[in-house]
């Protein structure tokens, strides 16, 4: 698969969604929109950002605790690699197209958060109980 034919168009709405659930309070529609994700997440393939064959750590949070950069399109890729860019952190950056559980061992580490989408612009974390 080519880096143009990623599209994720409804996981984004999804995304937006929990958003606009959560400022409403709407924890029964949150839980709904989750378990949609969770589905979506195992049949679907994203854009992982890895640096010699491993994810991409970004430090987040405290005790050396981390997230992983994940993409939805190739617009959200190249956004997210400026970003990196301006903090200097896009230095022999690859990626892989594959579905979330490629690194699986990364769901064993408790200081894995969960996997940042699309850097950029929506920044929304999927945590570990959506994997």
């Amino acid at each position: 698969m080519k880096l143009e034919e990623i599209k994720n168009p409804e996981f984004k709405n999804m995304i937006n969604l929990a958003y606009m659930q959560g400022e409403n309070g709407n924890e029964e529609a949150i839980l709904k929109i989750e378990d949609d994700m969770k589905e979506y997440i195992t049949e679907n393939v994203f854009i992982i950002s890895t640096e010699d064959d491993n994810p991409v750590k970004i430090p987040y949070g405290n005790h050396d605790e981390y997230i992983v950069p994940v993409f939805t399109d190739e617009r959200e890729y190249i956004l997210g690699m400026q970003y990196f860019s301006l903090n200097v952190m896009d230095e022999n950056k690859e990626y892989v197209i594959e579905k979330l559980d490629y690194f699986k061992k990364l769901k064993e580490d408790p200081k894995f958060l969960g996997f940042l989408v699309n850097i950029s612009s929506v920044s929304y974390i999927l945590n570990t109980s959506l994997l």
